[in-house]
Parts: C-alpha cells; structure tokens; sequence
C-alpha cells in the first residue's frame, strides 16, 4: 500500500543541503539529519574555495559524519573546490550556475532543497524542486559558524565533534616536582577550556601493593600506563567538547625521571623505543613551571625526598634536545601564574578560522546551521 493511501506524506527520494561549513557545526550536523528524514537520501554539497582555511580539513570531518552508524549510509557528500561567485549580484547567471552544478551531482526535478537560510527559495525553483525549511529561526540549535569563526575557544562546543581534532590542542605542564603542575591542570579545566589529564604514576605508585620505590619493572609499566592514557585523552576531549587537553606530565616526563633515575633503578639508558613514544605522542605546547618562587612540598613519593631532584635548567634543556616547543612560566603566585598559563593557551589556538566574507547573501550561505 502507497504512503499516501496509508496517509503519510511520501518521502522524496533526495534531499539536498548546500553548505560552506566554516567551520562544520552541530547546527550542520542537525540540518543534515532532518534531511535524511525528509528524504531517502541527502546529499550534502560542500563549497570550499582554495582561499579559505583548512577546506580539505573540513571536507574530511563532513564525510566522517555522514559515516556514522546511525546514518545508515544515507548521505552522500559532494564537494565543490573552485573559486565561485560569492552573491547574485557577482554573476548575472548566479542561480543558473548553481543548477547545473546540482545537475551535474545527480539532482533533478522534485527533489528537496533543505536549509535554514532564504537562498533555498531560489536555489529550489533552479532545480525545478522544491524549499523545505529546517529552524530558520535558529531556535532548536544556535550555533553558527560566524560566532566560531570570531571566538573559537569559546565557542567549541559547538564545533562538529569530526572537527573537533583539527583545532583542538594538547599542552603538558612540565618541570620539577611542586610547581604547581596538578593544581594549574585542575584550573585549566574548572575553567571551561580543558580536560585535565593526571599524571598517571602517582595513583599506581600509591597502590599498596605496587608501593612507592621505583624499579626498572614499574617504569616500563609507568611507560605503558602513560601512553595509554594519553592515547585515550581525545575520546575524552571529544565527549567533553574542550578546546584544550592538559596534562600533568607526560612521556617526555617518564624520560626526564628516567634519564634522572635510571642508573639507581638498574636501567640508566632510556629505551629508544620510549623515545619514539613520547615523540609519537608529543604535546602542542610544553609549558616549564618555574620552581624559584614556589616553595617546594616534601612527598614521600617525590624522588627528591625534601628537596627538588632537578632545576629548571634540566627540563629546559629536555625540550630543547626533543626539538619541543616550550615556554617558562616562572611569574610569582598561581594566580598569576594561571593568568600567565590562560594566555599562552590562547596564544598557541590562535585565529585558525580566520577569515572575512564579502556580502550579505554569502554570509547568508556560509553560515546556514
């Protein structure tokens, strides 16, 4: 029996979405799938022109998408990579380029066009098809790709979770023991703008049945434990929607004791295989807690016992030798040192967004969900 006989409107074999996604949003995640309700296919057209940023970037995070389980293979991503007119105003053939553009992907007469902005009036009649808005009020999902263009950091939750990995950064306190590592992580993520990785000897260690003295066994596990977690750390991140990964030491760390320690523990050459780890996995950003004017805190599990094992010198020089990036933070007081800590993460995110668009109808275009 029809849908129609049944009473249900019949779905139309196609539906297309045309988006610029700079960046891809969760509002083009919605959109396309109230296509793939509309329609037994959608047909997601991405326009990306060779001047704008991370456009094969984009174009890898929209086919992601649409490989999801739950979309059960109905969305087909199309792309179109050339400098085009931007508005109806720049081409006297404006609509009629767009038709046989869509033509040539396979649209035809009757089939959907979905978006949230007034262009799909025009671009629907082109093909001979016909307008299904989606939120055109932007009441269900806010976001918008202009806010994210202009204010990332701030902004990244609302950023396509395929997207995501392309801008987010990954930073590790460095440096001595009692610095201030763990409390400077634990800030970065009551703030909004990480997830806070611990350091993940400290809790193995602690273990009553593992017990604090170091052996050449437990560092290898140490070693296993560490790049484990900092493997997992973006799932974390994704889940979270944070701009940031931050973490309280890392492999690079596990070198630096092990270059410290190795001879009293029976293994004094670091394996190269961790140093290829701890490159594989290296950070965006180290950033070396300067000691001098924090008072240091004895812990039994601090190889130091009462005092520092290692001076700033040491894990500066670390960083030099593994070609990493880094900065001193050494400003008297957490306080300004978190400060000093928010900036730099701010100053390694930078603008990877940016860019201007010219006239109102393709800033209409551009940032549809």
């Amino acid at each position: 029996m029809s849908d129609i006989a049944e009473g249900r409107h019949p779905r139309n074999d196609r539906a297309w979405v045309l988006v610029t996604a700079l960046p891809p949003t969760t509002g083009h995640e919605d959109l396309v799938r109230f296509a793939t309700r509309a329609a037994h296919e959608a047909h997601l057209v991405l326009c990306t022109q060779p001047s704008e940023p991370l456009p094969d970037e984009r174009h890898a995070a929209l086919r992601a998408m649409a490989a999801r389980p739950e979309l059960c293979g109905t969305v087909r991503v199309h792309r179109i990579h050339e400098e085009l007119p931007q508005e109806p105003a720049d081409a006297p053939d404006f609509w009629a380029m767009w038709r046989r553009l869509l033509l040539g992907l396979g649209a035809s007469e009757g089939d959907l066009v979905v978006a949230s902005e007034p262009y799909g009036v025009e671009l629907a009649a082109a093909i001979g098809g016909r307008f299904l808005p989606y939120d055109p009020g932007r009441l269900a999902n806010p976001a918008k790709a202009t806010r994210i263009r202009e204010a990332p950091i701030e902004h990244f939750a609302d950023v396509l979770t395929e997207f995501q990995p392309y801008l987010r950064k990954r930073v590790t306190l460095f440096g001595a023991e009692s610095v201030g590592k763990t409390t400077t992580t634990r800030r970065l993520e009551d703030r909004g703008l990480a997830i806070a990785q611990p350091e993940w000897a400290r809790p193995y260690l602690e273990l009553s049945a593992v017990g604090p003295e170091v052996t050449a066994e437990k560092m290898h596990t140490i070693w296993q434990g560490q790049l484990a977690q900092q493997q997992a750390a973006e799932a974390i991140a994704a889940r979270r929607r944070r701009p940031f990964i931050a973490q309280d030491t890392d492999l690079f760390s596990t070198v630096g004791y092990w270059l410290l320690k190795g001879a009293e523990f029976g293994e004094p050459d670091v394996p190269t295989a961790l140093w290829a780890d701890a490159a594989d996995n290296a950070s965006d950003l180290y950033v070396i807690l300067g000691q001098d004017a924090v008072p240091f805190a004895p812990d039994p599990l601090r190889y130091g016992g009462d005092r520092r094992e290692s001076a700033d010198e040491f894990w500066i020089d670390l960083c030099e030798s593994a070609v990493l990036p880094w900065v001193l933070v050494d400003e008297p007081g957490f306080q300004a040192r978190e400060e000093r800590v928010v900036a730099e993460l701010r100053r390694l995110f930078g603008a990877p967004l940016d860019y201007r668009r010219r006239g109102a109808e393709y800033e209409s275009v551009g940032d549809m969900a």
